[in-house]
């Protein structure tokens, strides 16, 4: 499971899997795509087939919008994005032409913005980045931020006013201090400027996923080992950059609390490690999930042992059911 979007109760995930075992441990066929109740974690009859990885959902106005390598969904043509009904799973008419795997989607009032590793869209340039506009599908004119290398995440800003930018990128619209991590306009995709991001004294790293809320923009990472990084929203370090030793490769906030979900075995004391592997000064173990006060910043005493090496890829948060 590559990710997640959650609605009205419903939990849909994409990925790379073909089938689900329900809640009766009986294995049921699910090609890439499902929904999960949130309140009984039944699995759904809603799916549809796609023909490669499902990495990025979004929802909006009771649509499922996915996006990944996939070149199909139900036998129809949809060039590695496209549009299901939340509801019956139908796939809906919207079908632009994508020239590379979508990573990321995010849907914020009449817009939905897509980043990954594309170059071009309706065979018009977009290193990187795109948007749509929800009503009529259309690709966006005027919003054409650029990025030189791959985009993974796409964050809101608590007002709505910004798109933060995460990915494999060294420069974010020409410009190199926005390396792996930057914000531009959601009206033009002009860089923001009162973003200035930090990684301290250590070197910059990828950034693998980004959530953002008034108090400030979570993200993510790789780098050696891997790494958590909690900004203000000017871009300086709210906390010190957390280190793993292994990729933190999702994020949720709720409330007081920060999760975060990798393929780390342990969370490093002090920050410091070294390595091929990495390994950590001095740990704490943590497999796969930890949690962070964000009032103290302290690492708490949650912690759930997961036995994948892979690890956790996607998280969520439900504000009936919390942290999923």
């Amino acid at each position: 499971v590559s990710t997640m979007a959650i609605s009205a109760g419903t939990v849909y995930i994409g990925g790379s899997f073909t089938h689900v075992k329900n809640r009766a441990g009986v294995s049921q066929t699910r090609t890439r795509l499902a929904a999960i109740s949130a309140a009984t974690c039944d699995l759904l009859p809603w799916t549809a087939n796609a023909d490669n990885s499902v990495t990025a959902m979004a929802v909006a106005g009771g649509t499922v919008y996915v996006g990944g390598s996939f070149l199909t969904i139900n036998g129809l043509s949809r060039s590695r994005i496209a549009a299901l009904d939340g509801a019956d799973a139908t796939v809906l008419p919207f079908s632009p032409n994508v020239n590379n795997p979508v990573n990321a989607l995010l849907a914020s009032g009449s817009s939905l913005y897509v980043g990954g590793a594309f170059t071009a869209v309706e065979g018009q340039p977009r290193p990187k980045l795109a948007a749509f506009a929800l009503n009529t599908g259309s690709l966006d004119p005027t919003w054409k931020p650029t990025a030189n290398a791959a985009v993974y995440t796409l964050a809101l800003g608590s007002d709505g006013q910004d798109v933060f930018v995460g990915g494999n990128f060294t420069t974010l619209n020409g410009r190199s201090q926005f390396a792996f991590v930057g914000a531009v306009t959601s009206d033009t995709g002009a860089s923001d400027l009162a973003f200035q991001p930090s990684f301290g004294s250590g070197a910059s790293f990828p950034i693998l996923n980004l959530s953002a809320d008034s108090r400030g923009l979570y993200a993510g990472g790789g780098g050696s080992g891997g790494h958590l990084v909690i900004w203000n929203l000017d871009g300086t370090l709210q906390r010190p950059v957390y280190q793993t030793d292994g990729g933190v490769q999702t994020v949720a906030v709720d409330g007081n609390s920060l999760y975060a979900g990798g393929h780390f075995g342990n969370y490093c004391s002090g920050n410091t490690g070294s390595g091929h592997p990495f390994l950590c000064t001095t740990n704490v173990p943590r497999s796969k999930l930890f949690e962070v006060s964000l009032s103290t910043g302290d690492l708490t005493s949650w912690a759930p042992k997961l036995n994948s090496p892979r690890g956790v890829f996607t998280s969520a948060v439900d504000p009936v059911t919390h942290a999923l």
